[in-house]
C-alpha cells in the first residue's frame, strides 16, 4: 500500500497576507476517497468550491498546514530569506505527518530542497495529495485574507497584479504595512516609502 505526502503553498506570490503551507497524507483507500471528492489543483477550482473540498479533504485525509500572518512573515523572510523559509516550512509539516516509509512530493518552487521528497514542478496535477494541499493551502489563505480584509476596513485583493489603491488606502489609513501586506515587496516598499 502506497503512502503519499504532497505539499504544496498558497499567497508566495500575493502583495496582501502571509504565507500558507500544507501537507496532505494519504494511503490507498484515503487516495481513491479524494479522488472520488474530485479533488484537483485548486487554480482549476473556484473559491467556494476550495472552501468545500478543503472540509471534506480534512475528513477523509490526515492533514497538517502552518498558516503565518503577514507580521510573522515578515519576520521570517526578513532572517532567513523567501527560500529558506519554504523549505523550512514545508519539511516541518511533512515532518509532522509522520513520513517514515512514505513518499513525499513537494510541488517545485525555485530554490525547493526539501530532504528526501521528490520535487516536482506541476505536482498537483500528478499527485492528488499535492491537489489536496494546494486546496488546503488555498482556504486558509482565503481565511487570513478575509481576516485580514476585516481588520482593515475594506476587502484587500488577492494577487499581485491589482493592488495599488489598496496599498495607498493602508498608507493613508495609517495602518502598520507589516501587518497586512509582504513588506519585501518592491510594489510595497515604494507605497511604504512615499509619505502624502
Amino acid at each position: 500500500m502506497a503512502i503519499i505526502i504532497g505539499s504544496d503553498e498558497s499567497l508566495k506570490g500575493d502583495t496582501f497576507g502571509g504565507i500558507v503551507v500544507a501537507a496532505v497524507k494519504a494511503d490507498d483507500q484515503t487516495r481513491k476517497l479524494l479522488e472520488d471528492l474530485g479533488i484537483k489543483d485548486c487554480k482549476l477550482l473556484t473559491d467556494h468550491r476550495v472552501k468545500l473540498l478543503a472540509e471534506k479533504v480534512k475528513q477523509v485525509a490526515q492533514v497538517y498546514f502552518i498558516n503565518l500572518s503577514p507580521s510573522e512573515y515578515n519576520q521570517e523572510v526578513s532572517a532567513l530569506g523567501l527560500t529558506e523559509v519554504l523549505n523550512k516550512l514545508h519539511a516541518k509539516c511533512i515532518k509532522t505527518l509522520s513520513p517514515d516509509g512514505a513518499k513525499v512530493v513537494v510541488d517545485q518552487y525555485p530554490g525547493c530542497k526539501v530532504e528526501g521528497a521528490e520535487l516536482l514542478t506541476k505536482a498537483e496535477s500528478v499527485y492528488v495529495e499535492v491537489a489536496a494541499a494546494s486546496i488546503i493551502a488555498r482556504a486558509e489563505a482565503l481565511d487570513q485574507m478575509h481576516e485580514l480584509s476585516i481588520k482593515a476596513g475594506f476587502k484587500l485583493p488577492l494577487g499581485s497584479t491589482h493592488v495599488l489603491d489598496a496599498l495607498v488606502r493602508i498608507r493613508d489609513k495609517k495602518l502598520d504595512f507589516s501587518k497586512f501586506a509582504k513588506t519585501s515587496f518592491r510594489n510595497v516598499r515604494e507605497i511604504m516609502n512615499t509619505v502624502r
